[in-house]
């Protein structure tokens, strides 16, 4: 009887989504809320891109909207700033003129591209546009308070692409001296991020511009429930791995940014998102240590991007830095993802009644047989 038990329970066992674990599968998928909300599935991620403000939340397919793991991140505000301390990043009190990106109208659009009639890529792009009449008070919180001076800014073009793959990408950054970087985009579970800013009202030519993003985990997707804080965040750093509890807050009146120290022999680098109980490495956001200006006349130059970063008690400020481009562009290209090898298991509560079920038939047999022998 125990052994045909063992039997039913394992059978159950390999009939659910336990098992089910994502991997490379069919192309990525795109739908459009009538709210202005964009969704993107593919077999491993499920991005929500915010239909009013540039802002992705991501999380596991095989999770029932993020209710394990969901990460986010914005793009929160645009800074002019000059480097006193001469480390290439931006910290609190080098701000010249700053401005929340909420204070701006954005307007989402999508699209695929297809061979042979298969979807294999699934773009979006925001485009930053006037300035807007009423203030986003759900708006993700810049590390700067006020409204800034988003006048300044107002003719400032900026366009926020997002781009994920079927298959793996392999990308290069060049200029007109050739190439100086290669990366690779993981297909199906990463979401390639191009940043580009131009027409910048730079004060000088020691002036350089940091964005803002806001990394968070375990968002609350609802009015009534409580911020979770079940991932530590993990910087990859040359000299040091930082550990950052979710809900730290350093920041002070004088600003405590740290400088992100590079990753030497490699192009790419990171943040991740560990779980605390499972210690496993889930979300991540990365960049590129390298963008690229295109000046007026068409030439491109290739400069070093530095990071900065600093938890604020609701998630890790990360600023990107590019410097001077005065009456030209500059192009970037940040990450977000998920490891799909940190997938949680999923028990479909049909299956878990099914096994209790047979477990409560079972434990009753064998008391029967029992009093029967008595």
């Amino acid at each position: 009887m125990i052994a045909l038990i063992g039997t039913m329970t394992i059978n159950v066992s390999a009939q659910s989504p336990m098992t089910d674990r994502p991997g490379p599968g069919g192309p990525p998928e795109q739908t459009r809320g009538t709210d202005g909300t964009v969704w993107i599935n593919t077999d491993i991620i499920t991005i929500m891109a915010n239909g009013e403000i540039p802002q992705f939340h991501f999380w596991y397919a095989v999770d029932d909207d993020g209710a394990h793991a969901k990460f986010m991140t914005s793009f929160v505000m645009i800074t002019e700033y000059e480097d006193l301390n001469e480390d290439g990043a931006y910290q609190s009190g080098e701000q010249l003129f700053f401005a929340p990106l909420s204070a701006y109208e954005w307007t989402l659009t999508t699209g695929v591209v297809e061979d042979a009639g298969v979807t294999t890529e699934v773009w979006l792009k925001y485009t930053k546009s006037g300035i807007r009449s009423t203030m986003l008070p759900d708006a993700a919180p810049a590390a700067l308070s006020g409204i800034g001076s988003y006048m300044r800014f107002e003719d400032t073009t900026i366009q926020i692409w997002g781009h994920i793959y079927l298959e793996d990408y392999e990308g290069e950054v060049r200029d007109d001296h050739g190439s100086h970087a290669n990366f690779t985009v993981a297909g199906g579970s990463e979401l390639k991020i191009d940043i580009e800013i131009g027409n910048f009202p730079f004060t000088s030519e020691n002036s350089m511009v940091a964005i803002q993003t806001l990394q968070r985990e375990e968002v609350a997707t609802g009015i009534s429930e409580q911020q979770r804080n079940q991932h530590r965040i993990q910087t990859r750093e040359q000299l040091r791995n930082a550990t950052i509890d979710s809900n730290t807050n350093w920041t002070t009146t004088g600003g405590n940014e740290t400088r992100f120290q590079a990753m030497n022999e490699t192009h790419t680098q990171r943040i991740d998102f560990v779980d605390y109980d499972a210690g496993i490495t889930q979300g991540f956001f990365s960049w590129l240590d390298t963008a690229v200006i295109t000046w007026p006349g068409g030439v491109t130059e290739a400069v070093p991007v530095n990071v900065s970063y600093v938890p604020t008690g609701t998630g890790l400020a990360v600023y990107l830095s590019y410097p001077y481009f005065d009456n030209g562009s500059i192009l970037h290209d940040p990450s977000i993802g998920l490891y799909p090898e940190g997938a949680p298991y999923i028990t479909s509560p049909v299956d878990l009644v099914l096994v209790a079920g047979i477990g409560a038939v079972s434990l009753v047999a064998i008391l029967v047989v029992l009093v029967r022998r008595r």
